[in-house]
């Protein structure tokens, strides 16, 4: 795969830490089994020939995948560093602003940060942290709730100006709802503000919350949000929480496999989580 991106044995031998003809050498072995040319030679270049475009085609991102997940997984093994799992929305609007205080505290820690949107409690084996979003209860883990969740309506300011505010949960008929793969909790807040049958302008589902709410900055409809995570884009007016209405219960919440035992690198990130958790608590309660 590397001599077919560089198009050069050279070029991938260097990347490979082998010698160009030992690159050669294999590309005329892999010719020999499938018993085709995979490369020419034009004008003094190489190329690849249409069965050798076929086989990269369709061969390179596997693999491009499987390098991603052997680098991921020796990251996630280093002793240097410790692993922490979290859902790149939590990630991108409360883990990644307070950061430099971590940093401030430990200036010799190393964390590696894996995003997932969703995350299976059966790779919590893999890492030593992770912070889960969720409603239930779960028993088979150490569980700390970080900060107490909620989802309500935001808007862009752009879209307001637009289609103007909702002052009622009736209004939104007129908007696009933003989904996550499925109605479930919008359908639960249309319940909620008494509305259950409320039929919108339109419905699109965007799995990834980060790339929903690009979304809703770009004016194209109404998702369902927690505030406190949104706070900063709230109060300087880019988006817009039109009802008091909310889900409650849930939570992001840090947790670990309970035979997990931590070392101090690790015990620190806990004790820093832990903190900075009271503190947006403190703040949930004061807003």
């Amino acid at each position: 795969m590397v001599a077919a991106r560089y198009l050069n044995f050279t070029k991938a031998g260097a990347e490979l830490n082998v010698s160009a003809s030992a690159v050669s050498h294999q590309m005329r072995q892999l010719e020999e089994y499938f018993g085709m040319h995979l490369f020419q030679r034009e004008a003094g270049k190489l190329k690849l020939t249409d069965e050798g475009r076929f086989l990269f085609e369709r061969l390179d991102l596997p693999f491009q995948d499987i390098s991603r997940a052997a680098k991921q997984m020796r990251a996630m093994h280093s002793r240097k560093s410790v692993n922490l799992m979290c859902r790149p929305f939590f990630s991108s609007f409360w883990l990644a602003p307070r950061l430099s205080g971590l940093w401030a505290r430990h200036p010799n820690l190393e964390l590696n940060l894996i995003h997932k949107a969703q995350i299976d409690h059966s790779e919590l084996a893999l890492v030593d942290l992770a912070v889960i979003w969720s409603r239930e209860d779960v028993s088979d883990l150490h569980v700390h709730r970080l900060l107490d969740g909620m989802l309500t309506p935001v808007m862009s300011r752009s879209l307001a100006e637009k289609q103007g505010i909702p002052s009622n949960p009736a209004d939104l008929e007129r908007f696009v709802l933003l989904h996550e793969d499925n109605h479930t909790n919008w359908s639960a807040w249309l319940e909620k503000a008494g509305v259950p049958n409320l039929k919108p302008a339109g419905s699109l589902r965007v799995d990834d919350t980060n790339v929903r709410l690009q979304h809703v900055l770009a004016g194209q409809g109404i998702m369902l949000s927690d505030p406190h995570l949104l706070a900063g884009l709230i109060a300087n007016g880019t988006l817009i929480r039109p009802f008091s209405h909310f889900l409650s219960g849930y939570s992001y919440s840090l947790v670990w496999p309970l035979n997990r035992q931590h070392d101090k690198r690790t015990q620190n990130v806990i004790n820093w989580l832990l903190e900075e958790g009271s503190k947006s608590t403190a703040s949930q309660v004061e807003t």
